[in-house]
């Protein structure tokens, strides 16, 4: 009798980060350090302007306020982005980079590509603006 083997489901290695370190309070802190960039940066360029409120309403502290908001939002987004990126620097690492030399012929053939494809775009432009010309 044969003994059927268990597939073993693969992992995504994505979906276990967000699971363990992407729990609802770090999503919560993305989109409230989102939002608080956002109002940092109104207050910043002077759409949004606080008055009537002491020490923070008078025109210096306003800007430095707004600064000072601007630099907490941040670090909160970079607490939240940070566990997510900690899983690809052993990946980094694995990577095996180009030589100068291949990295040179990739690039030539990348540029010579773009160059035949704008010719390509080029030409069917100018003969499409002078069939226009000719039936119009």
């Amino acid at each position: 009798m044969a003994i059927k083997k268990k597939e073993q489901e693969t992992k995504s290695k994505l979906l276990e980060v967000l699971k363990t370190e992407y729990r609802w309070e770090s999503l919560v802190l993305a989109l409230l350090a989102i939002l608080t960039m956002g109002l940092a940066v109104l207050l910043i360029n002077g759409t949004l302007q606080i008055t009537g409120f002491p020490i923070i309403g008078e025109s210096p502290n306003d800007k430095i306020f707004a600064w000072s908001v601007l630099v907490v939002a941040l670090l909160g987004l970079a607490l939240v982005i940070y566990p997510f990126f900690l899983p690809a620097i052993p990946e980094l690492k694995k990577i095996s980079w180009p030589t100068v030399k291949k990295m040179a012929g990739y690039t030539f053939r990348v540029v010579l590509f773009t160059g035949i494809l704008t010719f390509i775009i080029v030409a069917f432009d100018i003969i499409i603006v002078n069939v226009i010309r000719i039936l119009a």
